[in-house]
């Protein structure tokens, strides 16, 4: 008897010490949530305006009612177009959140390890998101589950479902797909990785439109706080993607990738960006090549850079830049010299356009300064600002080879005999257009290739092409008579 008093007294008190535990992590959740919603705003906010976008995209708390072992959330993100007169997207989220230190919801996904909490968080179904319940056959189409540690970090998997919908304008066949974010505690570092396998979009409306694509990944990093001290690594990937139009029987791509990297130090940054187009192909029939471009964007200094976005998009300028007003102009000049005075570069090493038979391929560098001159000056004397370039340079260089091996392709394509098609007059029809050019030195055309150097000066304020200089007004000259 004294046995089993001594086993209930215990199971009661393990039970009232993990009821408090629960209790005091719930209590600690709360605070938690509130804290986290503030930094998604705050990320969301940066991320926007590193990527040059000027949609916003809030989080906001509806409502949270806290329990002993488990509380209950709504929450709502809304995105907001850049056009004010468009209509907000709002996507609102019930959460059921398990308190720790051991919620029985984390030890049944495998996690044994104490957490504050384990949220499971599922879309609603709302007017604006009622289509996207309606193709999942009345499945909750998004929903996550988050893994809150005592230290504020967060680990999340969120869960598309799957699509196939067949109806009178639309079909859609979409594997589903699943993205696992990471964010630290007190700092912001982030992980995001995910994957979509497929996608097959069939729209037979007024705008016909047939779409597939597969194996879109993304993979992101950041460590620390990339507008102070920080890196940023990024990828975006999307494989056999094909579109048909009423217009054309398709283009495909092979792959379309987005590749990033950033590093900021002291507040300065350096970051690259590639976008990679590869095997563009024209009506299964032929095919374009590949395109890179390679954009470097060095000793960029970032609060600036950040405030500036963020004023650009906060005065919805980006759609009426005549209608800034003073104020606002004078805070833009501002935090542009700001910007300026870190002697920023932008460099395109390189813009390639490549196909078996050769490559076309263009770079770029522009070095930036501040003018000397104050704000006031260049309130009043506007062409001071052209002191901003102290240099640049433009190396351009077109193949030949690679051209006349896309007119054969495509007199081929459309049953030309050689006789018949462009390719046999590509080379005269080149000449001809860079003759008055050719013939002033400013360009150079041989057999392979059509290239040129250009190079700004300015402190002299002059060019310099293929070696010979020409002021402003002599360079607009010749340009003007080339084209008559």
């Amino acid at each position: 008897m004294k046995k089993s008093t001594g086993l209930v007294t215990l199971v009661v008190v393990l039970a009232a010490a993990y009821g408090g535990s629960t209790w005091y992590t719930g209590k600690k959740t709360e605070a938690l949530v509130s804290e986290k919603v503030a930094q998604f705003n705050t990320l969301a906010a940066e991320q926007m305006q590193q990527m040059g976008l000027s949609e916003s995209v809030v989080m906001n708390v509806l409502d949270y009612q806290r329990g002993v072992f488990s509380s209950t959330a709504r929450y709502t993100i809304t995105i907001k177009p850049s056009d004010a007169e468009d209509t907000p997207l709002e996507l609102t989220f019930d959460d059921k959140i398990s308190h720790g230190p051991l919620p029985m919801s984390a030890m049944a996904l495998g996690n044994f390890t104490p957490v504050a909490a384990l949220s499971r968080s599922t879309l609603v179904k709302t007017k604006d998101t009622e289509g996207w319940y309606k193709l999942t056959g009345d499945k909750t189409p998004l929903w996550a589950d988050s893994l809150v540690g005592f230290d504020g970090a967060v680990d999340s998997n969120v869960h598309f479902e799957a699509i196939k919908h067949q109806g009178n304008e639309i079909s859609v066949d979409f594997s589903g797909g699943q993205l696992r974010t990471k964010a630290g505690g007190k700092s912001k570092d982030i992980v995001v990785t995910g994957s979509f396998p497929k996608l097959f979009v069939d729209d037979i409306s007024e705008d016909p439109l047939k779409l597939e694509a597969s194996n879109f990944v993304v993979d992101f990093k950041q460590d620390g706080d990339i507008n102070v001290n920080g890196t940023q690594v990024g990828k975006l990937s999307v494989d056999n993607v094909k579109m048909q139009t009423a217009e054309t029987d398709g283009i495909t791509f092979k792959q379309i990738a987005v590749n990033s990297d950033a590093v900021t130090k002291d507040s300065i940054s350096d970051t690259k960006v590639i976008y990679t187009v590869s095997d563009l192909v024209f009506e299964d029939k032929v095919n374009l090549g590949s395109i890179e471009l390679s954009m470097n964007f060095d000793r960029v200094y970032a609060p600036a850079i950040s405030a500036l976005s963020k004023l650009i998009s906060d005065s919805n300028l980006q759609n009426d830049m005549d209608s800034v007003d003073g104020p606002t102009a004078q805070k833009i000049m501002e935090l542009v010299l700001q910007a300026l005075e870190q002697k920023p570069v932008l460099r395109i090493e390189p813009l390639r356009w490549y196909t078996a038979a050769g490559e076309s391929k263009a770079t770029l560098r522009v070095d930036f300064q501040k003018p000397d001159a104050t704000l006031q000056q260049l309130k009043e004397s506007p062409e001071l600002w052209v002191e901003a370039i102290p240099a640049a340079q433009l190396d351009v260089s077109i193949s030949k080879p690679m051209l006349r091996g896309l007119a054969t392709d495509m007199d081929k394509a459309e049953g030309l005999t050689p006789e018949e098609g462009n390719a046999a007059m590509l080379d005269m029809m080149l000449d001809a257009a860079v003759a008055p050019y050719a013939k002033s030195n400013m360009i150079k055309n041989d057999e392979n290739d059509i290239s040129t150097v250009i190079k700004y000066d300015g402190q002299d304020r002059v060019f310099d092409i293929n070696g010979q200089r020409f002021t402003s007004e002599q360079l607009l000259g010749l340009v003007l008579m080339g084209m008559m």
